[in-house]
């Protein structure tokens, strides 16, 4: 039975107040699409390419937000809140009650040495770097997972929207680890993330055998 209207509204209200932007196709998934249309909020279409590497991913999206000035930004960012979302979707039930995720800003700082997100804890030892990658390079990837272990963070959460990249994310992590380049990190978790699709992508299908996360821990994870 669908949730009551005010309940629906108050749900979404508090999605984008962290997510800042979602998909109407993220929107439908999560039965929320009429609290969009209740709610009257702003929205706007724009072509992206979900996976940079395939030109045969580029699709038309409509991106909601709260406010007008959220969606004025590039599609690259708005893509990247969505992705973000999705992520965030997903982990919240591994995550503990009292942890909060926000939004990494730049402040005139270089990415590469900062995360997307972040999934911060009492004990920041314990904290989660989340990135979200549509496309990246092999070096670029191994610059963000070794950057996010400079910082300090515990754990480390690789969001893409390219299947394949699951598993070779993990290998990459792992094969950094072993040469000590992740020290302190108590493990990587790779997640498929889809924000594009209104039907369930993450449902089993007889064909499709891809990973939809995975996940490698390293030793200093043993008692913690």
């Amino acid at each position: 039975m669908p949730e009551h209207p005010a309940t629906q509204k108050a749900q979404l209200r508090a999605a984008l107040a962290v997510d800042r932007t979602l998909t109407t196709a993220q929107l439908e998934r999560r039965g929320l699409a009429r609290a969009a249309e209740w709610l009257a909020l702003p929205t706007v279409t724009r072509t992206c390419r979900t996976r940079t590497t395939q030109p045969h991913s580029d699709i038309d999206l409509v991106f909601v937000a709260l406010d007008d000035s959220v969606l004025t930004r590039p599609s690259r960012d708005l893509m990247h809140d969505a992705g973000l979302a999705e992520a965030r979707h997903r982990l919240q039930r591994g995550m503990v009650p009292s942890a909060r995720w926000r939004h990494v800003e730049l402040a005139g700082r270089q990415r590469v040495h900062l995360p997307d997100a972040e999934v911060l804890h009492h004990d920041p030892r314990k904290d989660w770097a989340v990135e979200f990658d549509a496309g990246y390079s092999p070096e670029r990837r191994e610059a963000k997972l070794e950057a996010a272990a400079r910082v300090g963070y515990g754990v480390l959460v690789w969001a893409t929207s390219i299947h394949a990249r699951i598993p070779v994310v993990t290998a990459q992590a792992a094969a950094l680890h072993s040469r000590e380049r992740l020290s302190g990190v108590e493990g990587v978790v790779a997640v498929f993330v889809d924000f594009w699709s209104s039907r369930d992508p993450y449902a089993d299908r007889p064909r499709c055998h891809k990973d939809m996360t995975k996940s490698v821990w390293f030793r200093e994870r043993a008692g913690g």
